[in-house]
């Protein structure tokens, strides 16, 4: 292969490197921000509203922050993937000394935000609703501030 044939490959490869990139930079501006819990079901159970509405996520950077009003916070770091269809969300925490990677999707619809992730021990959900107890379906709402 001659230097003529191989810059315009490496320009075309660094060009289709950057667009998925550039759009994941994009999709996580959009979940930047507070938002207000509407929504939370898990081990196949609904939260009561009185629960769901006390928690708050706050999300700078990559960092995952839930707070249960002013007693509880719970900081995660996130990855995502929003060119799997649904979109992909691998949030990372500790326990103990050890790190738990909670593979789920997610979905921005306007100021909605719908996660749907595992507890840390089964696969990825293919689609939005809780499978056999071992998944989480939350839905949280932009905060208006």
């Amino acid at each position: 292969m001659t230097a003529r044939v191989v810059i315009p490959i490496v320009v075309v490869l660094l060009i289709a490197a950057a667009v998925p990139a550039q759009h994941t930079k994009q999709e996580v501006e959009k979940l930047q921000g507070k938002w207000t819990m509407v929504s939370l079901e898990e081990n196949g159970k609904k939260a009561q509203d009185e629960f769901v509405k006390k928690l708050k996520l706050t999300i700078k950077g990559e960092k995952w922050m839930v707070h249960f009003g002013d007693f509880y916070s719970d900081e995660k770091t996130f990855k995502i993937d929003p060119s799997k269809n649904p979109k992909t969300i691998d949030l990372t925490f500790k326990v103990g000394a050890k790190e738990v990677v909670s593979h789920g999707i997610y979905k921005v619809d306007g100021d909605t935000l719908t996660l749907c992730h595992t507890s840390g021990k089964a696969g990825r959900p293919k689609e939005f609703k809780v499978r056999d107890n071992q998944d989480v379906l939350v839905v949280w709402k932009r905060a208006k501030n």
